[in-house]
This record gives C-alpha cells, structure tokens and sequence, in this order.
C-alpha cells in the first residue's frame, strides 16, 4: 500500500511549544501531504481562553473549516493539549474528520475529574498543574544569548533532538527593542494549563473515526490510571513509543513514521470503502 498518497492533515500543537516547534517533525512526513495547523492557539480575541479548553476547539473547527478542501476531511494530529482538542473537535464536528492521532494528551478520568473541577476554584489549581511554573517564566534575554544552549539546559527541553529545539526558538523568540522576547503571550500559556478540561467523559462514544493514542514509555502526563479507561470509552488502538511526554519533540522521526504509517493505513482503508 502507497502511504504517500496526498492526504490532509491538522497538527495542533502542545500548550507553549507553538506550531512552528514541529518543523522537522512535520518534515519527515511525506511531501505530498497537506499539513495545516493553527500557528498559536488561544491569541485570537474571536476565541479567548475559557473553560475546558471549548473556545480552543472552536478555533480549531473553525481553522479546518476554512482551510481545507471542501472536498474530503481531515485527519486531526496533536500533541499533549493539541491532542485533547483534536479529540474534541472530531467529536463535535465528524463530518470535518477521518481519523485522529493523539499523542500523550494530558487525560482527567474517572474520579480525578471532579476533584480537578473544585480545584479549579481554588489556588491549588497552579500547583496541580504547569500554571505556576509557566506564570513565572522568564520572558526576556539578552540578545547575545545563546537560546538553544539556554534551553537545552532546562528540565522540559533537555531530552529534546537539537533541531527541535533549534526550530522552537526560531519560531517561538522574537527580537525586541535590542533583546529577545517570547512571541506569544505568556498569560494565554498560564490559562490554558488552568483550564485542563474535567468534562471529557460527556465525549464518550461520540468519536465516529478511527483514533489512535500514542504515549511515551516514560511519560508522567498520559499515565494507565486516567488513560485506560479513556481508551475503552472511546474505542482507541493505544501505542507506546520512545521518550517521556514530550517525545515528539526528543523523537520526531519516530513520530514521522508512526503518522505516516497510521495515516496512509486509514487513507488507504478509507478509499478502498469507497
């Protein structure tokens, strides 16, 4: 079977590593596919940050919607939050999508669901979750910084393919008044992490597409607990691969064949129906 026939797809980024920090990812898939994907989530005042991340799969509907070929869906790739919506997004709007990839969403089941909800009335909200570390992040260098060593020698980025944190900074940094910056808004990354959604169990049994859940063998983000009963719910084919929760970021040729792998099988399936 031909995995490289032309197909489309929408890659929706994790929270804080904006599109542009996939390039080698992205290119490692084959070149006739189609990638879309909406720069940075959450910056457009049509679709502010609000609970359970709702707003954020609007946007994304709304990106598809407007961006693809009428002709034939899409099939919905993402990463950690970016995974989370797609899934979403694929519930609420099927006839858009043929076949999600989520690739180590953050998942609150069961149990955890209803005390993420109360916590998110309370301070502990930003300790349960990323919110307070990314609430005091640095935002500003020197320009005669070396950004690539700067944050490879951070916790989150150390594990990370040299390119990957080479195409992050390019992307992501902006020049300012004679130092580097941030280019996207810092308080948008912070109420993302706040709004991890609690509600996923009303999704259950909506999704209409094929869907695989692809986590790292060492992840502390997408752990048996909350994602077992997530995949049984759903109906997902569960893979594991090298890395922790960033893995598409430290493995991105590994990523590339599993993408490309899966998405020609279901492309190929899915036109053999027809």
């Amino acid at each position: 079977m031909n995995h490289e026939q032309p197909l489309t797809l929408h890659f929706a980024h994790a929270n804080g590593f904006p599109a542009a920090s996939y390039q080698t990812l992205f290119q490692q898939l084959p070149k006739e596919w189609k990638i879309l994907s909406v720069p940075q989530f959450g910056h457009s005042s049509r679709f502010p940050v609000a609970a359970n991340w709702q707003h954020q799969v609007t946007e994304l509907i709304d990106y598809v919607a407007n961006h693809a070929d009428d002709s034939e869906p899409v099939f919905a790739v993402g990463h950690s939050f970016g995974a989370v919506i797609s899934f979403m997004a694929a519930c609420e709007a099927p006839s858009l999508f043929k076949g999600v990839i989520m690739l180590d969403p953050p998942l609150v089941t069961g149990a955890y669901s209803w005390l993420l909800k109360l916590l998110k009335h309370t301070p502990l909200i930003d300790k349960i979750t990323p919110a307070a570390l990314s609430q005091n992040r640095r935002r500003k260098w020197q320009k005669d910084t070396d950004l690539v060593a700067y944050f490879q020698a951070k916790g989150l980025f150390k594990n990370m393919d040299r390119r990957c944190v080479e195409d992050y900074v390019q992307g992501v940094m902006k020049e300012r008044n004679g130092h580097w910056e941030l280019g996207f808004n810092v308080d948008v990354e912070t109420a993302i992490f706040r709004h991890v959604p609690h509600n996923l169990k009303r999704y259950a049994g909506k999704l209409q597409c094929p869907a695989l859940l692809v986590t790292g063998q060492d992840t502390a983000v997408c752990v048996p607990p909350q994602r077992n009963s997530f995949i049984r719910a759903n109906k997902l084919t569960h893979q594991e691969v090298q890395g922790g929760h960033m893995f598409p970021l430290e493995y991105p040729d590994i990523v590339a064949s599993v993408i490309s792998s899966t998405l020609g099988e279901w492309q190929y399936e899915q036109r053999k129906k027809c």
